[in-house]
């Protein structure tokens, strides 16, 4: 049974130490709302796990969970399914949140009792010291640009049941493949103008797989496709 005045962030972490207490520390500040903090660290072997629990021994709103390093995908479902509340939200360990994010999503969600879900606007901006790598060459930086990810989205926990948690075939683009499930069943949701998300562009992104993300997308395209013409 979940919680209806929880809001339950979900924060997966791989040797996160460099950006980590940055990503913590926006979401617990965010105000007005009651929240939660589930963290899954999936094996790190810096000095991740050190950081976490010296947030969660000084905050309760911080909840801590470990697993062997499976990947980000599973962390997130994890997550999911040892929260508590009925607003789901993600970030990961090197983006962070504009102080007023969850306002943003849980107004407009209260607002409209048919929206499942809603996604806000994100702005990347680049590490000092780092270049800009060639997948990104055709967005800009600080500019605003909606946010087809788990950081710019916030979901009834409705949602995931009944679109399903993200798929773990795709370690990299789970998240494309649940937006895209979400649109074919016919969720409804809105594009906030708000800019929620403020994603770090530097030198380990995960989105540098540009092959394996080509491969996935072109599967989850496929299977796309598949679902609709077996609508009826």
């Amino acid at each position: 049974m979940s919680d209806p005045a929880l809001i339950s962030v979900i924060l997966p972490v791989y040797n996160g130490e460099r950006y980590l207490a940055e990503a913590i520390d926006s979401v617990l500040a965010q105000s007005g709302w009651k929240l939660e903090l589930i963290t899954i660290d999936d094996g790190s072997t810096d000095k991740s796990a050190d950081i976490l629990a010296a947030y969660a021994a000084r905050d309760p709103r911080v909840k801590v969970l470990t697993q062997a390093n499976a990947g980000v995908t599973v962390a997130r479902n994890i997550g999911i399914t040892r929260s508590e509340g009925a607003y789901i939200s993600f970030l990961d360990q090197d983006d962070r949140w504009a102080p007023d994010a969850l306002s943003m999503h849980v107004q407009a969600l209260n607002a409209d009792p048919e929206l499942g879900y809603t996604l806000a606007h994100q702005v990347c901006f680049l590490e000092p010291g780092a270049d800009e790598p060639d997948w990104f060459k055709l967005q800009h930086l600080d500019e605003p640009m909606a946010g087809y990810l788990p950081g710019a989205l916030c979901a009834r926990r409705s949602v995931f049941d009944k679109v399903g948690l993200f798929d773990e075939r795709f370690a990299i683009s789970s998240d494309a493949d649940w937006f895209a499930k979400a649109r074919d069943a016919e969720i409804a949701m809105k594009l906030l103008s708000a800019v929620t998300l403020q994603r770090r562009i530097h030198d380990v992104n995960q989105s540098r797989h540009a092959e394996v993300i080509q491969k996935e997308l072109f599967q989850l395209l496929a299977e796309s496709i598949r679902r609709k013409r077996e609508q009826p």
